[in-house]
């Protein structure tokens, strides 16, 4: 092969971030290869998911409120696309998109609420975790939180174990986040 065909396979993937690719995606391949550039500091924190009832049963529907806050560069001149989202075992039970743009300031405090229609879903404990993903996070192990107790769905009519009624409300909050005021 000559220098110039070699020349030009090395160029073809440069040159179609420059010309073609958006150049969203090219700061993310520069910042996924170390490289910098703009959202390089890009933080997510969740900081609190609540679950009211915990104890229900098959029908009844189930209240979520989620807290998440951006910690990233102050300076911040990027914006994501993701979605915050609830999962019940695994699956994702209630979720609405989350765009956080050139406007957020260090600190942004993020509240949803979201409710759950268990019809449908067959008795059992659910494990719940809230998350809100993004690629490029600093910190991707603060971008979700799971409730240590399951919410307990019974059929209609069954008796709750030890007596227990329906409702209560299990909470999980980032024990480590030093702003946390609570």
């Amino acid at each position: 092969m000559s220098r110039i065909q070699v020349s030009g396979y090395l160029l073809a993937p440069v040159l179609f971030l420059l010309l073609v690719a958006r150049p969203a995606e090219s700061d993310r391949l520069l910042v996924s290869a170390g490289g910098g550039g703009e959202g390089a500091h890009v933080d997510i924190v969740v900081r609190e998911v609540t679950v009211s009832p915990i104890r229900a049963r098959v029908g009844d529907v189930i209240r979520f409120d989620m807290r998440w806050m951006y910690w990233g560069d102050i300076s911040n001149r990027y914006y994501e696309s993701t979605k915050a989202e609830i999962r019940a075992n695994g699956k994702v039970v209630a979720s609405s998109p989350f765009v956080y743009d050139y406007g957020a300031s260090l600190g942004d405090e993020y509240v949803h609420a979201w409710s759950w229609d268990t019809r449908g879903f067959p008795p059992g404990k659910y494990r719940i975790r809230g998350d809100v993903f993004l690629w490029l996070d600093a910190t991707p192990y603060d971008n979700f939180l799971a409730l240590k107790e399951p919410v307990i769905l019974l059929t209609p009519g069954a008796e709750f174990p030890e007596g227990q009624g329906a409702g209560g409300t299990g909470a999980a909050r980032n024990r480590y986040w030093l702003w946390s005021g609570d």
